[in-house]
């Protein structure tokens, strides 16, 4: 048998509704066996993280247990945060195929937006990346996505992270109840509040 593995990368700075929707939609679409979903310690095209790296992986860990995921084994792995530095793509996969053994012939799907499709060329060990996983790209509102690169079906999402953090910024509760999953919900609100403090 085959295995279908995927890995679903990204801030979740902090993790939304939108995310765990690509997760359901990914585990059924390209029918996986096992889906990673990787929390980076600082995205290395940004300078900055908004919530910490082991506050986000708490999260991520607490809003995928509940997930039915039926055939699919969910891991929410820490390698990246272990770092304790920006990691990119290819060594995080070269992890996975060094640390769990999928079999020779297993297929590795890569999931990223499609604001990331223009930089691709520019990651680290691009061309090895191309040669051993498949990029499947989620829509993104005004991105366009090329022909050669498979899509997941999906309604882009209407919120981002960024939008998330500015309603925290000011206070806006009502609408990031809608947003944010209610098992972190309390929590998320009172990091960004302690941040505030801080500064």
């Amino acid at each position: 048998m085959q295995k279908r593995v995927g890995i679903f990368g990204g801030s979740f700075d902090p993790p939304h509704n939108g995310h765990l929707a690509i997760i359901q939609s990914a585990i059924k679409q390209l029918a996986l066996d096992t889906l990673f979903i990787v929390p980076s310690f600082l995205n290395p095209f940004k300078n900055a993280f908004y919530f910490t790296p082991n506050t986000r992986l708490a999260w991520l860990e607490q809003i995928t247990k509940n997930i039915d995921s039926k055939k699919c084994a969910l891991s929410v792995l820490d390698f990246e945060v272990r770092q304790n530095a920006p990691t990119p793509t290819f060594k995080t996969l070269k992890h996975i195929l060094n640390s769990y053994d999928f079999g020779t012939n297993a297929r590795y799907f890569l999931l990223l937006g499609a604001d990331n499709v223009e930089s691709l060329p520019k990651w680290a060990e691009f061309s090895w990346l191309e040669k051993n996983v498949e990029f499947v790209i989620i829509p993104r509102n005004n991105y366009t996505i090329p022909k050669n690169y498979a899509t997941l079906e999906f309604k882009e999402i209407a919120i981002s992270a960024t939008e998330l953090r500015k309603m925290l910024e000011l206070r806006e509760y009502a609408t990031l109840k809608k947003w944010i999953p209610q098992e972190i919900l309390e929590s998320v609100i009172k990091e960004a509040n302690c941040k505030k403090e801080k500064h």
